[in-house]
């Protein structure tokens, strides 16, 4: 996933890691729960119970708190633990090793607690759903079976796996680390002839390097904040003679596509104000744009969307 779900309880920047359960008989792995537990008014010793829910078509933990008496009809009840003053929940391995949609698919036994998988938690009713986000390494977090564990009378699933064991399987649109929306990015590969592969590594690689900055924008054009992003409109001349040559490729038709994506969001943004500024309606006619993130744009002066 590329982007916080909605409703999360959790402060900004704040992700919650699947650790080992060093003082857990009953499962391997642990969700650090401290901010949790504060939320649900819980504390060490209570109980919860444990199951998977969906969120978007990918998996989640969810848990409900629950009293001694519900336990033994819960089918995975856990007591919250204190480790070194924080608060952890013993996750049952089923529920982590299980294929998706029953389980995370993580190898519980390689599962590496120095990168390990961190979560977001949203709250659902009564009970918590805890979104798998990505690993502590920056690498998203992909529901996929286990690679090499197959049906033995399953013969796609082997096929499957000995295919992806040879070519690495591609990111989701939704997955690439740009200020892209995932259906921006899909209609681009669809209209232009740059590869998925490309054409998302070279946004991510813009994005990384944070080229465009506040004095780059055309006076007449000041930046402007759209919720987390930001538009900066910049000289037509500007991807070809300063973004470019900073690029790693020099493949002319994804460096068309990756401007003609940032052009198409910054549109697409625009369009989307509740009190547009007419002034960008025509910009494309003689400049570019560029769409960053909030972590540039917190540092910028900008025009919110309607102002003068």
């Amino acid at each position: 996933m590329s982007t916080r779900p909605t409703g999360t309880i959790l402060d900004d920047d704040r992700l919650l890691e699947l650790r080992r359960a060093e003082e857990s008989t009953d499962s391997t792995l642990a969700l650090e729960m401290t901010p949790v537990a504060e939320h649900m008014g819980a504390s060490s010793g209570d109980r919860i119970d444990w199951d998977v829910d969906e969120y978007e078509d990918e998996p989640m933990l969810v848990c409900t708190a629950i009293v001694d008496a519900q336990a033994d009809d819960a089918p995975y009840p856990r007591r919250l633990r204190d480790r070194d003053g924080d608060v952890s929940a013993p996750v049952p391995d089923p529920l982590v090793g299980a294929d998706p949609p029953e389980g995370l698919g993580l190898d519980l036994e390689s599962y590496d607690a120095d990168r390990p998988l961190l979560f977001d938690a949203i709250s659902i009713a009564e009970t918590i759903g805890f979104v798998p986000f990505r690993f502590d390494d920056g690498e998203p977090y992909r529901a996929e079976p286990l690679q090499g564990v197959a049906d033995e009378s399953d013969p796609v699933a082997e096929e499957t796996i000995a295919n992806e064991r040879d070519d690495d399987p591609s990111p989701r649109p939704e997955t690439v680390d740009a200020p892209i929306d995932a259906e921006v990015l899909e209609a681009v590969v669809d209209e232009t002839n740059a590869t998925f592969d490309a054409l998302s590594s070279v946004l991510e690689e813009l994005s990384r390097q944070r080229l465009v900055g506040e004095a780059d924008a055309v006076g007449e054009y000041p930046p402007v904040a759209v919720d987390d992003r930001g538009i900066c409109i910049v000289p037509d001349d500007e991807w070809a003679a300063r973004l470019e040559p900073q690029l790693s490729t020099d493949d002319a038709s994804v460096l068309e596509a990756a401007r003609l994506t940032h052009n198409r969001q910054a549109k697409r943004l625009l369009a989307a104000l509740e009190d547009p500024d007419t002034r960008y309606d025509e910009y494309d006619r003689t400049y570019d744009a560029i769409v960053t993130d909030e972590r540039e744009t917190a540092e910028w002066e900008v025009s919110e969307a309607g102002s003068t």
